[in-house]
Parts: C-alpha cells; structure tokens; sequence
C-alpha cells in the first residue's frame, strides 16, 4: 500500500520520485498474487497496512515496512510459529 506520502523535496529529486512510482506500478504488474493499492491522500501509516489486510486474500498476512531487508529463510521460522497456533500474530526478532 502507497500511503501517498511525498518525499523529502532536499533529499530526493522529484524526478527520480515518478520514475521509481512508474518503476513499481510496471514490475508490481507482473508478480502474480500482488496487488499495489494507492491511496490518493496521506491517511497515515496504520490506515494504509489495514487498508492492505482488509484487502488480501491469503492465509497468512506479512506487513513489512519499507526499511525491512527481508533476507533468505526470514519467513519459514515466522510461519512454522503460526503454524504451531492459527491465532499468533508473531514478530520478528530485530538484530
């Protein structure tokens, strides 16, 4: 979900801004299960990640923000939790 937040105008040049916006719409098109949902107006950080549970459709709901580096065999701990007891909402460890 594109919570429309803008950039810092100091620290990031318009320009690059729509590329990487134009870059995103065209590679999520092509990932199937994937939707990106856009919002016209900032409603903050919270109402975008339910705007995108309310939304999916999946067994299981990842919510990473955008500093997240997920990294090979992040999800499978993660999942073999949930699997244990379909009522966890389970987090990961931060190093």
């Amino acid at each position: 979900v594109d919570d429309a937040s803008a950039p810092d105008e100091h620290r990031f040049y318009r320009r690059h801004w729509e590329r990487l916006q134009e870059e995103l719409t065209e590679y999520t098109r092509a990932l199937p299960k994937t939707r990106l949902v856009r919002f016209q107006e900032r409603r903050g950080l919270m109402l975008a990640r339910m705007e995108g549970i309310w939304r999916a459709s999946g067994e299981v709901i990842v919510c990473l923000d955008s500093h997240v580096e997920a990294t090979p065999g992040w999800l499978e701990p993660l999942l073999a939790r949930i699997r244990e007891d379909r009522t966890r909402l389970v987090v990961p460890s931060i190093d």
